[in-house]
């Protein structure tokens, strides 16, 4: 989680949260049109989510493509080297743009950046919490993409030590189980009638994926339909409660994607906090991917990644890791949240067996 390596950092240097994840509008490519479901159902696990009707991607197509004029971008078809890596891979037809909101959290405000999707809605709700020091801005790929296909994204600079681990899973928790229902409500609000609350997912990065797991133990427990770990990190730094405690009772799907770069020395990932010992604690379903080459950073955007040469380097193409991560995320929330059966419980339809085929990632499930 970058903790012990980022302290004496934190000494010598001001930086940190640039508040760049509260900037102005980003238009992805495509028209005003989104993906979505009308019957408001979902499924929380990989078997029982039914096929949307209304322009999520069709089951004939294999994940291959969208029914209608929701098609993917050509970005699907190039996306980790090209063939069969399912419409996630690029973004899609939706319109994205952001706004900056004031969450008036128990444990004190906090600001959020939203992307939503252009259309009428209501959209299903994906937040997304930062590793430790991390500006949400590093994280704005994955925002971006599940926007554009039709998912409202929230992204938070992580607060630094200013704010436990705790505490932050408890704002998740809050913005998760009351303040989207008051946003959605109210008539001055940018997410006016677009939030379907019904419909929420958790990701997190490091630290981030510890508090997305933690929110989901508690007080947005039976309120979300998926979480999913990116290099999670479960450590008990200062008191920090382990999810792994209580993560077999969880009740909804679970996806990791991981490392094993950082699982020794240099303190960012340790294996005894890893996103392998998470997927062990986990009850099915769950999967667990491992980016082989790859380093903890390298699933964030480098350009805003906070300190990231702290951590040991790896391998794998950068660029390649973070396409191959916002992929999977994206897969897995259509999944989740939009009812794409087409994304099966081994990312099928998503590009995994092409992935595995060429040495880029290992899976194992649940």
């Amino acid at each position: 989680m970058l903790f012990p390596a980022l302290l004496w950092l934190v000494a010598c240097s001001s930086a940190g949260n640039d508040g760049t994840s509260a900037g102005g509008p980003v238009v992805t490519s495509g028209d005003a049109g989104t993906p979505g479901r009308s019957d408001g159902g979902t499924g929380t696990g990989w078997g029982d989510a039914a096929v949307p009707t209304d322009g999520a991607p069709a089951s004939e197509d294999a994940g291959h493509g969208l029914a209608g004029d929701g098609a993917a971008s050509a970005e699907a078809s190039s996306d980790a080297g090209g063939g069969s890596m399912g419409p996630y891979g690029g973004d899609g037809p939706a319109t994205v743009t952001t706004a900056t909101f004031q969450v008036p959290s128990p444990n004190g405000t906090f600001a959020t950046t939203a992307y939503i999707p252009g259309g009428t809605g209501p959209f299903p709700v994906v937040v997304l919490s930062s590793g430790f020091f991390q500006p949400g801005a590093a994280y704005a790929p994955y925002a971006n993409r599940l926007a554009s296909w039709g998912m409202v994204t929230f992204l938070r600079d992580d607060p630094n030590l200013g704010e436990s681990t705790a505490n932050v899973a408890s704002d998740v928790a809050y913005t998760v189980a009351t303040w989207l229902a008051a946003t959605n409500a109210d008539s001055t609000s940018a997410l006016y009638g677009k939030v379907d609350a019904s419909r929420v997912g958790l990701v997190g990065h490091s630290r981030g994926g510890q508090i997305a797991l933690l929110a989901a133990e508690g007080g947005a427990m039976g309120k979300i339909q998926g979480v999913f770990g990116l290099d999670p990190v479960d450590s008990s730094q200062n008191g920090t409660p382990q999810a792994r405690s209580t993560l077999s009772t969880i009740g909804v799907a679970l996806a990791f994607l991981g490392e094993t770069t950082d699982s020794g020395s240099s303190d960012c990932a340790p294996a005894a906090d890893n996103y392998q010992v998470l997927y062990q604690a986990a009850a099915s379903p769950a999967v667990a991917l491992t980016a082989v080459g790859a380093d903890h950073t390298m699933f964030e955007n480098p350009t805003s990644c906070f300190a990231c040469t702290v951590c040991t380097a790896g391998t794998a193409n950068k660029a390649q890791v973070l396409s191959d991560a916002v992929r999977y995320v994206a897969a897995f929330f259509a999944r989740q949240l939009l009812g794409d059966a087409t994304v099966g419980a081994a990312f099928d339809g998503a590009g995994a067996s092409q992935d595995i085929a060429a040495g880029a990632i290992q899976l194992t499930s649940k």
